[in-house]
């Protein structure tokens, strides 16, 4: 799915914006602190229902507004709209309706974003890449929000009666079956869908030159010791949960491990093989979704860090699993050289110039 149209209002520096997106490659060009940011930051509001900058709404409304509000409207007609106030309200809406959660606009909008924080994925905690897998389990196995939010239910009211101290482990019987029931689909699901993000991925390294690529390993950790099941390990560290106070094992301690010769990949490659490393990840798992569900990629300051081969083999990579792509960067010639170099139906990019909040459509790249 693609977006055609976007309107935002009151969005940090922009006042206001109406921005229609012909092109599969939009491309939002200006000085540091323009506002080029922000619009992904919008956009990635409207599929989430959040910034990727910021879980606090009021920073991201405009000074001494109270609301801010971003509309879009996607190619297959469906309109989304998300309102946030300063008081901490707000409303989703679809196609004019209000919304039960942010997770609908995710399942209307995939994204994926390519930012300043997308390092996490090699050097962050075990969190932020569970998010990462489960990002591509959502998208690909929809039974999967279902089965992870009852696993959750039964954490949440495992881990409340553990704080009680000393109890009767017969207390903890009725959540530790839902979260066997709920916690092994979970992992099954979760597993299905790595074996196809890493044949993914590891096709891209093939296509990256450095030999460091070919020894870079992801691997996929259940929560517990692979060589227990889920009811054996929950049994095993139930004595320990009860004196800690919490559920220490099961799919919510799940992780990916992105190594090199046994070593973590961030502490091997270098900055703009990690750029590289995370590149290949989101695309690979943009790839294992159906295909006539590609997401939209919001990429902010390609060249940052990259230089122009790989920036024109992410690209390459983009044209193969992306319904839209959406890019900042400071010079013009620069950040368009990638998108022109590409053969096929894409066409040339459509480019905007951000100045002060203001958005000026400028025509297509290859026109300038």
């Amino acid at each position: 799915m693609a977006l055609n149209r976007l309107v935002l209002n009151n969005f940090r520096n922009i006042g206001h914006g109406e921005l229609d997106l012909a092109g599969r490659v939009s491309l939002f060009c200006g000085a540091n602190g323009s506002g080029k940011t922000s619009l992904l930051e919008a956009v990635h509001m409207l599929a989430s229902g959040r910034s990727f900058r910021s879980r606090q709404s009021q920073s991201v409304i405009r000074y001494e507004q109270p609301s801010l509000a971003v509309f879009g409207r996607l190619d297959s007609g469906i309109t989304l709209g998300v309102e946030k106030r300063r008081d901490g309200q707000g409303r989703i809406r679809i196609n004019q309706s209000a919304a039960e959660s942010s997770s609908q606009l995710a399942a209307c909008l995939p994204l994926q974003v390519i930012n300043s924080e997308s390092f996490s994925a090699l050097d962050g905690g075990p969190s932020v890449r569970r998010q990462l897998l489960d990002w591509s389990v959502f998208h690909v196995e929809h039974s999967f929000s279902m089965h992870w939010k009852v696993y959750q239910s039964a954490l949440k009211q495992r881990n409340a009666v553990l704080r009680r101290g000393k109890i009767d482990s017969n207390f903890l019987a009725p959540w530790e079956h839902q979260l066997l029931q709920s916690g092994e689909v979970v992992d099954a699901l979760r597993r299905r869908v790595f074996d196809l993000l890493q044949s993914e991925f590891a096709r891209r390294l093939q296509d990256l030159p450095s030999e460091v690529f070919a020894d870079l390993k992801v691997s996929y950790r259940s929560g517990w010791k692979r060589e227990l099941s889920l009811a054996d390990a929950l049994e095993g560290a139930r004595e320990g949960d009860l004196e800690q106070g919490f559920t220490r094992v099961g799919p919510h301690r799940a992780d990916l491990r992105f190594s090199i010769h046994g070593q973590p990949a961030h502490a091997v490659l270098s900055r703009g093989q990690q750029k590289m490393a995370v590149c290949a990840l989101r695309t690979a798992m943009a790839s294992v979704m159906d295909s006539g569900e590609k997401p939209v990629f919001l990429v902010d300051d390609l060249p940052s860090e990259l230089d122009q081969t790989n920036q024109a083999l992410f690209a390459r990579w983009l044209r193969a699993c992306a319904s839209q792509v959406l890019v900042t960067g400071i010079e013009a010639n620069t950040t368009a050289a990638p998108w022109l170099a590409l053969d096929g139906p894409w066409g040339a990019p459509q480019m905007f110039h951000v100045e002060h909040g203001e958005i000026t459509n400028v025509g297509y790249a290859a026109d300038r």
